[in-house]
């Protein structure tokens, strides 16, 4: 049989002893442990490559392979014309370099990097990279409610005491009452009876400053009681008893506190009683109170009994604890929700509780939204599967059903991020697409499983590194788009003069020189670009899209074409008009200003390029800086003219040259305001 935990007398490999002695048996070792058990769990789930990842192999597998292919046919065209292989090996070269993009892994590597650097600012560490990317594209959020959605700072704030009928009920405020009525003493002496001595749990912590602030001068604390026997909580038994031995006796007494439906069966309560309790129980519980069950007992003699229902208890009363919404949590899931993202929250509480809460934090509006583990663990994995798509709470969900519910959502086709703090959260995390551990509270098991940590266990955080997930994608889609667009006029000159009968415009020194501006601009400016004014306002994008599907990927390729045709068309004229040096200068000058044209155009996808440039952005500017300085060197520096076989520019072909790159995406203005009139115009009117 496997053990049992706590609530036998065994421990598990990993367990840390805080207190006491004890010697111990190895039942099982290696795999066949329970943290074995958890190992292999854990094993079997995968770390998938992202899909932004398999998109973007797949793009430079096709962009290698057609370089290829054409750099073949032009070396053997080239040779066979011309005779001359050495310039046909050349020209082959060139076009390979011209084709093939080297800076996609750059991007790949340096956005998530500088990603992860950002995220740390927010309070969440990565230990995933690919976890950036997948941030924009969740579609699910579930989120623990004690400690995330809460401050897990709980104090009581009501009682209910006098037994089975619960005849005496007390509503505390902080600071305000200085003296707890008689009736009440027992069900707050029997808490802290039932609790850890010194506790950790803000819980238990609660029942002992209620005790010092109440019962300080009275009979009913036992600092001199020495504990004797515990029964610790299981899974089977939502309930923990201490038994405790006075000093002058040989009887001793028995606390038990727990959740209300367990305490209740501990003290075999009739269907009427039951009855009376739940509905006490409900009227706390729709206040967003964590309620627990106080019972006592008594027992003779050292033969401690296997189990706790074998004591016999009296119920003694409820308390109501509360643990408040964090103030920036209602907001945070009011902008999940703008931003199309369902967010469900994973309580261990009762339900009623859990809804109460979820209302305040803004999420449930029905009881059909919520989910039970006792409901769930009768329903198939397709049942399930159905269920989670209207569910935003579950209730009484034991660790090991995290990982059902993160798989029912995946299996539904949504993208899944998931916190958890516990070792029997690990296969959750690491089966959701984001898993998300507790930086203060979480276990290393958990944050080893994790895709990103939380600091300081705050919802709001998720929110912002979602949204931050979104701005680093935003600004890869600018640069690939980019990296895409600006490949087609290098590899247009490199082949078509070649097919033309004209001199060669690039050679390979040319291309080597253009990486100097691209790969700084791709990587770094586009990176350090603001988040669009509407990043969670959209829904979250399809994970499974192509990156250059459609409309994306025409774009940039006619942006490339636009710039291939102005580069073209200035040595065309300038071909026949100037000496071939200067010519290539001409064409070269008409290239780089190209670029940066395209650099600036595709700093956004809606917005004109002159309301751009009024979007901060330093570090673009000193990349734009730097190459027009590395332009200027390569016309007017000798030495590095003569490497380049360029000739000096007058200024005013320095400026027309200027002019005619400029002028390259003017006409992708067009379109983009023309995408603004057609959003424009699909906006719903409001009625005033």
């Amino acid at each position: 049989a496997r053990p049992g935990g706590d609530d036998l007398p065994s421990v598990y490999a990993g367990t840390l002893i805080v207190q006491g002695h004890a010697v111990a048996r190895v039942t099982a070792t290696g795999a066949r442990s329970e943290i074995g058990r958890i190992g292999t769990a854990l094993g079997t789930l995968d770390n998938e490559r992202s899909p932004l990842q398999k998109q973007t192999a797949q793009l430079v597998r096709h962009l290698a392979l057609l370089a290829l292919a054409l750099s073949l046919a032009l070396v053997l065209v080239h040779g066979l014309v011309r005779g001359d292989w050495l310039q046909a090996l050349l020209a082959g070269i060139a076009l390979a370099m011209a084709m093939l993009p080297e800076e996609y892994p750059v991007v790949m590597t340096v956005f998530p990097a500088l990603g992860a650097r950002r995220l740390s600012k927010e309070g969440v560490l990565t230990r995933r990279i690919n976890a950036i990317e997948t941030l924009g594209a969740t579609t699910v959020l579930c989120s623990d409610k004690t400690g995330t959605l809460t401050g897990n700072r709980m104090t009581v704030t009501h009682l209910a005491a006098g037994g089975v009928a619960l005849p005496d009920r007390l509503a505390l405020e902080a600071g305000g009452e200085s003296l707890l009525p008689e009736a009440f003493h027992t069900l707050v002496e029997f808490s802290i009876l039932a609790s850890v001595v010194d506790p950790f749990d803000p819980m238990e912590k609660a029942f002992h400053q209620l005790g010092e602030r109440f019962l300080t001068d009275t009979e009913h604390l036992h600092r001199d009681w020495r504990l004797v026997q515990t029964y610790a909580l299981s899974p089977a038994l939502r309930a923990m008893s201490h038994v405790w031995a006075a000093s002058d006796g040989t009887t001793q007494t028995v606390a038990a506190k727990g959740a209300p439906e367990a305490v209740m069966d501990l003290c075999h309560l009739d269907a009427a009683q039951k009855a009376h309790v739940a509905s006490v129980l409900d009227e706390l519980a729709a206040e967003g109170l964590r309620v627990l069950a106080v019972a006592q007992g008594r027992f003779e003699g050292q033969d401690w009994p296997a189990n706790e229902h074998d004591f016999d208890f009296t119920f003694v009363g409820l308390l109501g604890l509360a643990d408040p919404v964090r103030p920036q949590v209602p907001a945070a899931i009011a902008e999940c929700r703008a931003a199309g993202i369902r967010v469900v929250m994973i309580t261990g509480d009762y339900p009623a509780t859990a809804q109460a809460i979820a209302r305040q934090a803004g999420l449930a509006e029905s009881a059909a939204e919520v989910l039970s583990g006792d409901e769930m663990a009768t329903l198939s994995d397709e049942a399930l599967r159905e269920r989670m798509a209207n569910v935003s709470v579950c209730a009484r969900i034991a660790p090991e059903q995290k990982l059902r519910i993160v798989q029912a959502l995946k299996a539904r086709g949504d993208i899944v991020a998931m916190t958890g703090d516990g070792v029997n959260d690990a296969p959750a995390l690491r089966a959701a697409h984001v898993g998300v551990a507790m930086g203060q509270r979480g276990t290393d098991v958990a944050r080893e499983s994790a895709s990103l940590v939380l600091v300081d266990d705050d919802f709001a955080a998720i929110v912002r590194a979602v949204r931050l997930g979104r701005r680093i994608f935003d600004n890869l889609r600018k640069a690939m788009s980019y990296i895409l667009a600006v490949h087609v006029p290098i590899a247009g000159m490199a082949l078509l003069p070649v097919l033309l009968g004209w001199p060669a415009l690039l050679f390979p020194m040319h291309i080597a020189l253009l990486e100097l501006i691209i790969d700084p601009a791709c990587s770094i400016a586009f990176e350090n670009e603001p988040a669009e004014s509407d990043v969670m306002q959209r829904p979250p994008r399809d994970a499974s899209a192509p990156l250059f599907g459609g409309v994306t990927l025409w774009l940039a390729l006619l942006q490339g074409l636009g710039v291939l045709a102005a580069v073209m068309g200035a040595f065309a004229w300038a071909a026949p008009r100037l000496p071939e040096a200067e010519a290539r200068a001409f064409a070269f000058a008409t290239l780089v200003v190209g670029n940066l044209a395209l650099i600036l155009s595709n700093r956004s996808a809606t917005r004109p390029l002159w309301a751009t440039l009024r979007t901060p952005n330093t570090t673009l500017w000193v990349v734009v800086g730097l190459a027009l300085a590395l332009l200027l060197a390569s016309l007017y520096v000798p030495w590095a003219v003569d490497v380049l076989r360029f000739a000096p520019l007058p200024a005013h072909e320095l400026a027309a040259a200027g002019g005619l790159g400029l002028f390259s995406v003017f006409w992708f203005e067009g379109i983009k305001w023309a995408r603004r009139a057609c959003a424009g115009s699909r906006q719903p009117t409001v009625a005033h």
